[in-house]
């Protein structure tokens, strides 16, 4: 499935992005503007088989979990993603595409009487709910940062994994995949996952509602990170689980709290030093997320928003460290967009301290703490302590007067990106070449002094 981000001078190969509306400072998500089938008719035809297969394994086991719990209570879903524990987005999806109940090829429509699907000139109709990553999915499939977690308790009848999920196109390799079965006999399908990634229970295994079963990724025929979520009922029937006036497949809804067409929303408020970099798929994003500057240092503050609606508004608040309100904006949205950034750079004064970015819109928030202090760009020397070059693209040596037990580097956004534990030395040369450009913190630990040195390191 395709995301194309249209900004004035990027290309997003995660996802295909051209320009739109030639905003200096923004642009919008398309997915899989071309109509990529995420499963061919011969899969679909191995998966029934397989499942069917393993069931009625179960079922000679004594092991099946339909036969021990059925009941005629339909099914209810609860939302099949999160985000993962040390993770602080304030959400990081957005839905791309819907069920197609339209048969006819090139007539669409979902759930809501909308166009919010698609189908091919194949004959395939959509038959699942598409929920991708944002913002910056590569970097969320490289953290693992949103989980795929099991809509409803049920067994796994299907499990797939070990193929390749960095995939940018239509392509032939198979998905990283989990099926449930549950008490009704409907059976929920979790799809393009991350390879590896997933529970290590396996077919006849079960699991309760909320259990994770595996990460977003992008397996199988698929072009950017997204949860393909697909239903059957007992007889094997597609289900929709949106209940809705053009819902031409069950009448009601399947979801224990059904979400709006629309759930216009804030993903999330970051400060960065550039504008991000989104790269070509499958490569990583440089997103240039920092919450450490200098003073009267230009930063750049970026929304980034969900389901953006024409004719609203977002309102974006700088605070400074003694709470006071240090200047706001509205970012007016004369589109439609499922997902979208909008950019302002803005030079703050001097104030040390801990400063906040609020974006709040329609009715949500999400809030960025930021630092201001001096950040030296010289070799760092501190209580014996020399960490030099710095700033650094490569190697950098950090010496000092003690012998050193433990080093440990860490990010702007307080995650550990590197770890030295049970040393005994003086010196240890630390490899920065595969970190993002930035700021981080070294923190040194010795065996004969109880307290702990700080340093910055900048990684040009």
């Amino acid at each position: 499935m395709k995301l194309i981000l249209y900004r004035a001078f990027l290309l997003l190969g995660l996802l295909l992005f051209s320009i739109a509306n030639a905003q200096e400072n923004g642009g919008q998500i398309v997915f899989n503007s071309t109509g990529i089938a995420c499963l061919s008719a011969q899969e679909y035809q191995e998966y029934q088989e397989e499942v069917d297969k393993n069931i009625n394994t179960l079922i000679l086991k004594g092991n099946h979990y339909r036969q021990k719990t059925r009941t005629k209570q339909q099914t209810s879903f609860i939302w099949p993603i999160r985000q993962a524990t040390g993770f602080e987005y304030n959400a990081t999806w957005s839905i791309s595409n819907y069920v197609d109940h339209n048969p006819e090829t090139q007539a669409l429509q979902d759930w809501n009487c909308g166009t919010r699907t698609y189908d091919t000139d194949s004959g395939y109709n959509h038959q699942g709910v598409d929920i991708f990553t944002w913002p910056f999915a590569w970097k969320q499939v490289d953290e693992n940062q949103t989980e795929v977690i099991a809509a409803a308790s049920g067994q796994i009848v299907f499990k797939s994994d070990g193929n390749f999920d960095r995939n940018c196109d239509l392509n032939s390799s198979q998905w990283n995949a989990i099926f449930v079965e549950h008490s009704d006999g409907s059976i929920a399908w979790y799809g393009h996952m991350k390879n590896g990634g997933l529970t290590s229970k396996g077919v006849g295994d079960t699991v309760s509602q909320g259990e994770f079963l595996g990460v977003v990724a992008s397996s199988g025929n698929s072009t950017g990170p997204h949860l393909h979520f697909e239903v059957y009922d007992e007889n094997n029937n597609l289900i929709d689980p949106y209940t809705g006036p053009c819902n031409t497949l069950n009448g009601s809804s399947w979801w224990q709290d059904q979400r709006d067409y629309l759930n216009p929303g804030v993903n999330a408020a970051l400060t960065h030093t550039a504008l991000p970099d989104f790269g070509n798929c499958p490569q990583t994003e440089e997103t240039f997320e920092s919450t450490q500057f200098n003073p009267n240092a230009p930063i750049w503050f970026i929304g980034y928003y969900r389901d953006q609606v024409t004719g609203t508004a977002s309102l974006n608040e700088i605070y400074d460290p003694n709470g006071d309100l240090y200047t706001s904006w509205n970012t007016n949205f004369t589109d439609t967009f499922y997902a979208s950034w909008w950019a302002q750079q803005i030079t703050i004064n001097d104030q040390i301290g801990t400063w906040t970015y609020v974006v709040t819109y329609n009715g949500e928030s999400d809030q960025q703490e930021f630092n201001v202090d001096q950040l030296s760009v010289d070799d760092q020397v501190f209580e014996g302590v020399r960490l030099f070059p710095n700033p650094t693209n490569d190697i950098v040596t950090l010496g000092a007067a003690s012998v050193i037990k433990r080093i440990t580097v860490i990010d702007a956004l307080g995650r550990i990106v590197l770890d030295f534990p049970d040393l005994n030395t003086k010196s240890q040369e630390i490899n920065a070449s595969f970190l993002r450009s930035g700021v981080y913190f070294v923190t040194v630990e010795y065996f004969d002094i109880p307290s702990k040195t700080i340093l910055r390191l900048i990684k040009t």
